[in-house]
């Protein structure tokens, strides 16, 4: 008995929502970003000018284009796409896009005006180690299909 139960709840071959993959249509990429594992992220010299950019792109042989970013938040690595529905809390919001990547410029400067004390930027990173924080996006594609793609990561060294 036990051996059929089991034999019986494999039979979905993982297609049920639940442990299925939420692949978009459209996928989003990073470019530029580096991953080792999940969560694609860029490396800031917290030294100089702190530019921090984050270029984002879709297929251009989709035949989509991105309508606007809807919004994005930021903070710490814990993130996640609930925040998108926070309607207190936007680093950024209703950005005009009409092309297949957008491009988010800020400074750490900024990002640190715009986060709580605990989520900003330290001055100084010890020699060898880093502080990440994340960011999200809410993008709205051209036929007004929402895309909320992996969480993006701000890698900060010295």
């Amino acid at each position: 008995m036990v051996v059929s139960v089991i034999w019986m709840s494999c039979d979905d071959e993982f297609t049920h929502p639940i442990v299925k993959d939420n692949l978009p249509t459209v996928p989003v990429t990073f470019t530029g970003a580096t991953t080792y594992g999940f969560n694609p992220y860029y490396t800031v010299p917290i030294s100089g000018s702190g530019a921090i950019a984050i270029t984002m792109e879709i297929p251009s042989t989709s035949g989509r284009t991105i309508k606007s970013i809807r919004k994005v938040v930021a903070g710490p690595t814990g993130l996640t796409p609930g925040a998108l529905l926070d309607a207190t809390t936007a680093y950024v919001s209703n950005v005009s896009v009409n092309a297949t990547t957008f491009t988010l410029n800020s400074t750490i400067a900024e990002f640190n005006s715009k986060m709580t004390t605990a989520n900003r930027v330290p001055t100084t990173i010890a020699a060898n180690a880093f502080v990440e924080r994340a960011f999200m996006f809410a993008v709205v594609l051209d036929d007004d299909t929402e895309i909320i793609p992996v969480q993006v990561r701000i890698r900060f060294v010295p």
